[in-house]
């Protein structure tokens, strides 16, 4: 599921635990989400071209197919509803408590966000990231890190690997060793359209925020892995964790769970009858305050709501590249009856689904491995670090540099932390080799229109008409 867009009342604040949205999306559905103007957003100067046809030549003699290995979250954060903006480090996701008996839920309402992190610091939506790692591992290598992305920008990749016909571009900056991937949209508090449905009232039902989090609009987790020679650290948004699962975990690591935050020293709660009332400023620093407790990856799950009036199951093979994206192993789905009953409610482990999934696409895995490593590559080759990746349509993406002065992922003093490398790196891959090069933006094949990724994935909490069987007003 993408990033959860937390929500915007009437009243001009932001809903209490409407962060917790429960989108869990599929991630090859097409977003309805307004085009990024390139008036606004013009391109800069065109560096390099891939094609899927030419990725898939480049590695159709590979034998084996990459894995994702040696998964761990290093550091994790919720979003509080404050003033101004505020995070709780470690924080923790809401618990999945259900209630003993089924009742009818209210229809979503108010206005959401597309992307928590850029609202609530549109100036760096990275910075707070990077602060939860250093908050969470002081001694954290940097260095060792050679893609620091999202779900969002690493799923548009996936769907270009994967001929999916969505338009998107996304901003990346060169730090130290480490190639940033920064989302980029029209508007830092830009808003869904036409919400419906019960993605958002159902996670306010059915999990819990814990007494010391009360206010937390959503929980943000960054897991890093090794990927095929690279080591990746992906940021996404988790709906939630199952607490049976994650009591199975500590007993079985206790000795590694004493060095964990202990829950009961944390910051006072949060008082939840005043939550939702404030739009955070973007000209105050961000607040760090400690509270919450690390929960296994094993326990955490992605959500999604769907109408059950015509008894059209979720396409699972729409969802498992997002929970391999993410290592989410968990995934519930809640079906209602068009009025907001749920009573058809399955909480499942998917971990073989994934590995199926997996191995059922080694070409498509193969070409998105490749796809990252040119990007890499143009990226540390480049003098300009500051560069963007633009696909405006199917099997053609560039990578350009950013228009302009261009901005950056850090702040000066979290970049010079972060480490600045001086030293040329050696072995970096050649992008003329095999590809496609140009110096100029002479193409022409830039689209006046094109459609930037919803959230981490797109939003689907909107889609029960009758025509499609989901929960509200289609978005795609």
């Amino acid at each position: 599921m993408g990033s959860r867009a937390f929500p915007m009342t009437k009243r001009a604040g932001f809903s209490p635990r409407g962060g917790r949205g429960g989108k869990s999306v599929a991630l090859f559905r097409k977003p309805n989400v307004d085009d990024l103007d390139l008036l606004r957003h013009p391109l800069g100067d065109l560096l390099a071209t891939f094609s899927k046809s030419d990725l898939e030549s480049a590695t159709a003699s590979l034998s084996s197919s990459p894995a994702i290995q040696k998964c761990q979250c290093v550091g994790s954060y919720n979003w509080v509803d404050a003033k101004s903006p505020t995070i709780t480090v470690p924080g923790k996701p809401p618990a999945w408590t259900p209630p003993n008996e089924a009742r009818r839920l209210q229809e979503d309402s108010g206005q959401y966000y597309r992307d928590p992190n850029a609202a609530r610091f549109p100036e760096y939506p990275t910075e707070p990231a990077v602060h939860a790692i250093f908050q969470t591992n002081p001694d954290f290598t940097t260095s060792d890190v050679d893609i620091f992305g999202c779900g969002s920008t690493m799923g548009n990749l996936m769907r270009f690997v994967s001929s999916v016909d969505i338009p998107f571009r996304f901003s990346v900056e060169v730090i130290g060793n480490t190639v940033f991937f920064i989302r980029k949209q029209n508007d830092p508090r830009e808003t869904i359209q036409g919400i419906r449905g019960f993605g958002h009232t159902f996670p306010e039902a059915y999990t819990t925020w814990g007494e010391d989090l009360k206010g937390s609009e959503s929980h943000q987790r960054l897991i890093q892995y090794e990927f095929d020679g690279l080591k990746c650290v992906v940021r996404f948004e988790c709906d939630g964790y199952i607490m049976d699962q994650e009591q199975t975990f500590k007993e079985n690591t206790s000795s590694k769970m004493k060095q964990e935050p202990d829950v009961n020293s944390l910051l006072e709660s949060f008082d939840n009858t005043t939550v939702g009332m404030h739009n955070p400023s973007s000209n105050e620093p961000i607040a760090i305050r400690n509270g919450g407790a690390v929960v296994s990856q094993d326990a955490i799950f992605d959500l999604k709501t769907r109408s059950g009036r015509f008894r059209r199951e979720v396409d699972l093979q729409d969802i498992y590249p997002v929970l391999w994206l993410k290592q989410v192993p968990n995934f519930i789905i809640a079906y209602h009856d068009g009025a907001g009953l749920f009573e058809d409610i399955r909480v499942q482990d998917h971990r073989e689904g994934i590995r199926c999934w997996e191995n059922e696409h080694k070409s498509q895995i193969r070409c998105f491995a490749a796809i990252l490593k040119k990007i890499i590559a143009v990226a540390q080759q480049s003098d300009n670090k500051l560069l963007e990746v633009y696909s405006p349509r199917v099997n053609h993406l560039e990578v350009r540099e950013q228009h302009g002065e261009g901005s950056h992922a850090l702040p000066d003093a979290l970049m010079a932390k972060w480490g600045i490398v001086e030293d040329e790196v050696d072995s970096v891959e050649d992008p003329n080799e095999s590809w496609d090069y140009y110096d100029n933006d002479d193409l022409g094949y830039g689209s006046d229109n094109f459609h930037d990724s919803d959230q981490e994935f797109p939003d689907f909490t909107a889609c029960s008409a009758d025509d499609c069987g989901y929960c509200g007003k289609c978005t795609y």
